[in-house]
This record gives structure tokens, sequence and C-alpha cells, in this order.
């Protein structure tokens, strides 16, 4: 390789490995994080289709050019992760980080051990590789540190000095006469309160019967999204629906009844308040 071939793949190197979508990859291989990703195909042909579905805590070991010019990313896989012909023989796999979605990496866990058939160095089916796992790294991990126990020192009571002084003696407060009473006037008859009618629950049934049946439409359209690799969350469209639907399946509640006031009674507090003013004006 001449000076120019190996100043382009510096530059190549450098800005394949610094993407948004290749960054946390790159970091995961280097201190050894498990990767959990979503891999869609190819479908076709299908002697070389791939079952679409979740690589579960995948053990990212390399990444680099395939000989077709294709970013891909060498792994140990297990179950649950999807597979089309299962981890009878071995768990290692290559996948082209294109067909890679919804990568999370775990930063709180390392791989330690070396999986069987493993070789360490650059990947013999790339043409390139850019980054490759690092065993030399060790996982720090904090000392848990002890609380301390503050020893409380018990405080003294200070017994009460008792007083020498004799007690005063309290005059005799001198006998009320009793005051003749006014004559009570007749008092207006409390008004009475309209009985509370019990609060109508069907409303409320309704809206815990909506909410129930919209979130299991919800649930069922993230599952079928997810079987065929699209987009799991629903658009505004989708929302509309949803509700659409619930109202159509769910019957609608009855409309609360207000209680009718009986007109005797409307004459009653009317003549009361009529006294109260005549009273007290």
């Amino acid at each position: 390789m001449n000076f120019n071939q190996l100043f382009f793949s510096v530059l190549e190197e450098q800005n394949v490995l610094k993407t948004t979508k290749t960054k946390p990859i790159v970091d995961a291989i280097k201190n050894r994080y498990p990767i959990t990703f979503y891999y869609s195909g190819p479908r076709k042909p299908k002697k070389d289709s791939v079952k679409a579905g979740y690589r579960v805590k995948a053990e990212s070991v390399a990444l680099g050019l395939s000989k077709k010019g294709n970013l891909i990313l060498r792994a140990w896989v297990q179950p649950p992760s999807t597979s089309k012909k299962g981890f009878s023989q071995h768990g290692w796999r290559t996948f082209i980080l294109s067909r890679m979605n919804n990568v999370e990496v775990f930063a709180n866990e390392t791989f330690d051990s070396k999986r069987p058939q493993y070789k360490e160095g650059d990947d013999n089916s790339m043409s390139v590789t850019y980054v490759t796992a690092d065993w030399t790294k060790t996982p720090k991990t904090k000392p848990v540190e002890k609380p301390t126990q503050i020893q409380s020192k018990p405080t003294k009571v200070q017994p009460v000095a008792k007083s020498t002084e004799p007690t005063p003696i309290e005059p005799k407060k001198p006998e009320e006469k009793p005051q003749s009473k006014p004559e009570e006037l007749p008092q207006p008859k409390p008004e009475e309160k309209p009985i509370q009618q019990p609060q109508n629950t069907d409303n409320q049934d309704y809206e815990v019967k909506r909410k129930e049946l919209y979130k299991a439409k919800q649930t069922d359209f993230i599952n079928k999204q997810k079987e065929i690799g699209g987009n799991i969350k629903p658009g505004q469209g989708t929302r509309e629906r949803f509700k659409k639907e619930v109202e159509k399946e769910l019957p609608q509640p009855e409309v609360e009844k207000k209680p009718t006031i009986n007109p005797e009674d409307e004459l009653l507090n009317e003549s009361i308040r009529k006294i109260k003013h005549l009273m007290f004006s």
C-alpha cells in the first residue's frame, strides 16, 4: 500500500468511526459492552435470507468492511436472540450496520470470557478491520463504602430543684347572681338541605374500559410493527383510528339525570327567606 492509499484509508476510517450510529458501537467493541439491536433482512434470495428480529446482548468483537464494501459487525449471539439456523454449531454472526436499528449499549456490564473459535486481531472475513475488542482492559469497580455509625452521647438530665416557697392561696371569686334571660324569640326553622343523589359510576366505568381498550389496541399495533420491522410509535392518524374504534366497540354511558325540585319545597324555602329578612332587617 503506497502513501496515498494509506492516507485515504486513515481518513475513511476516522469518518466511519465517528458517526452518530457507529460511535456507540465502536465504544462497545473496545470496552466489551454487550449490545441489543433489531436486525432486518435481507429477505431475498431465500437461501441467503436472515430472520428479522432482536439480537439480545450480543458480544461484538470487530468492526470493518466486508469484501463487498459494506460496513459489518462481528458478534457472538445466543438465545433469546432471533436466528434462522439456530445456535447448534456456534454463535458467531456478521451483521451489516445499515440493517441494524434500535441499538442499545449496556455500559454497566462487560463480557470477560473469549468465546470458542474466537481469533484475536484482524477478522479474515473483512477486507479492512477498523476496530477490535481490547482484552487488556479490566472493568473498574468502585469499592462499597460502609456507612459510618455516629454514636451519640447520652444527655444528662438535670434534676429540677424543689421550691421551698409556700404556694399562694387564690382568693375566692364572688358568686355571680343569675341574670334574667330575655324573652326568646321564635327561631326560624333551619333550611333543609337537598338530599345528595349518589354519584353515577357509569361514566367512571366507561372511562376505565375506554383506556384499557385503547391501550390494548396500541400494544397490538406495536407487536405487529416489531414483527415487520416497522416504526413502533403510532402517528396522529393511527391514534385517531384507535379512538374511533374504541367508541364503536364500547356502548355509550347513559346521561345522568338531574333531580327535579319539588315546587312545594321551593315555596317553603322562599317563605323562610322572607321571614328572616323581616326579623333581621
